[in-house]
This record gives C-alpha cells, structure tokens and sequence, in this order.
C-alpha cells in the first residue's frame, strides 16, 4: 500500500473511513454518479427519480448565475415540472432542515445510538449465510460425484448433462443468495460507519450551528428529494426527514 495513503489511514481513521464510504455511494450509483460537486448525486428529481445536475445560465455575461435542474428535465415526452435551485437556496433550505434535526441534540445522539446498535446485530443474516454455505457444500459434493461416475462407468450423456446444468442452476442461485446478504450486511455496516461520523460532527458543532459547512452537508444527508410544489424533503443519514415549504424562486 502507498506510504501517504497508509499514514492518511493511520492518523485519520475517522476521515478514511467516510472515504470508502464515499467510493462505495459512488460505485452503487454507477454510471449516473457526477462528482463535480457536493451536490452531485444527492438531489433528486421527485418527478421521474433523475438525479439534479448543475447548468451554467447566461454563461458570458455579468449576470452568470449556476443553478441545478433535473438532469432529465426535457428528455421525455412529458417534462418534469419540478424547479430549478441555486446553490444558495439549497445551502439556506438544508441550513433549515437542519436545524429542525438538531433541535434536540441529546434526543438525536442517543436515536443514532440506537440506530447503530441495531445495524451491527447480523445474527440472522450470518446464520442464513451459514446454511446456505452449508447447502453449497452439499451441491459441490453432489457435482464431483456425478464427474466422478460419469468418468468411471457408462453414464447416459444427456441425462449426464441435464443433471449437471440442474446442479449449476442451483450453485449459482444459492451463490446469488449469498452475495445479496453479504450486500446486506455491508451496507448496514457503511450505515454505521456513516451515522457514526454524523454523530461525530453533530457534537463537534456550536449550538446553533452558524452557517453552511461542507462536511457537515456530506456527513449528514442520504439525499435530498425535490417536488414540483416547490418542497425539498431532506432524508438524512439517521432516517429522519424533514421538508420545508418553497421559497420565491428566481
């Protein structure tokens, strides 16, 4: 491993690990993701489910303004009607939500205990896991015995045959079944790691917080969805929401 990035994970753990966090959100959006900004890949269009992107207004004059839009505003046949935001008024709008979340900060921090202790019991998911390993042990055994005889005496090729494909449908779905709980049990992890930083930070910050942080929008917020009535509903990373009425729009 590069020495700078082991020293990175060595005297910031608690920042190395909302990096993986990070890459992992990045790698579940695929294709979709955008990273030019803290905004990217977390505004949702409430109409059609796109992600909001940014565009550049009146790029040459004095009065260039960036706003963010539905990527998909006018691809379809029916055009979303949510509106466009500028980057002051989601920053004012989060500032807003916010606020309301951290009204009680000891009531939230001991909701996010709570929430953590729930996500690390994967009793249930480990012990599906188990048996189906167990299960995949049994079919492993069953396809080396049928190899075994197919080679060692006569064997009807055909029947041979859909034997097999039968014990390899039923490896493969089995180890389908074991990557969804894995998926699983990874994600509840990230949610523990990601709640956890977010309670980090809410401690960290004066009572009321004062203004609009970068770290604390990226450690805080899931996503956040846009509505064509104007309304944004903030999902945050402990589950709450909170939405709060549209303001005059430019």
């Amino acid at each position: 491993m590069d020495m700078v990035f082991t020293g990175f994970c060595l005297y910031y753990p608690k920042e190395f690990e909302l990096v993986q966090q990070e890459f992992a959100r990045r790698e579940k959006i695929g294709r979709n993701y955008s990273g030019n900004s803290i905004f990217s890949s977390r505004i949702v269009c409430g109409d059609c489910g796109q992600f909001f992107g940014s565009k550049v207004w009146q790029s040459n004059t004095k009065y260039r303004k960036t706003i963010w839009q539905c990527n998909d505003k006018f691809k379809n046949v029916h055009k979303c009607e949510t509106p466009h935001l500028t980057e002051d008024e989601i920053k004012t709008r989060f500032m807003s939500a916010f606020t309301q979340l951290a009204d009680n900060r000891k009531q939230l921090i001991d909701d996010c205990r709570l929430i953590q202790k729930s996500l690390t019991d994967t009793t249930s998911i480990d012990e599906e896991i188990g048996k189906l390993n167990m299960e995949i042990d049994v079919v492993n055994g069953l396809i080396r015995k049928s190899i075994n005889e197919n080679a060692s005496i006569a064997v009807n090729q055909e029947e041979y045959n859909k034997k097999y494909k039968e014990f390899e449908e039923r490896y493969e779905k089995l180890n389908s079944k074991i990557k969804r709980l894995k998926d699983k049990k990874q994600k509840r992890q990230m949610q523990y790691t990601a709640i956890g930083a977010f309670m980090f930070e809410i401690m960290e910050l004066p009572e009321p917080p004062l203004a609009f942080d970068e770290k604390l929008w990226s450690v805080s917020i899931d996503h956040a969805t846009v509505y064509n009535d104007g309304r944004i509903v903030f999902k945050f990373v402990n589950r709450a929401e909170f939405f709060n009425i549209p303001i005059l729009y430019l």
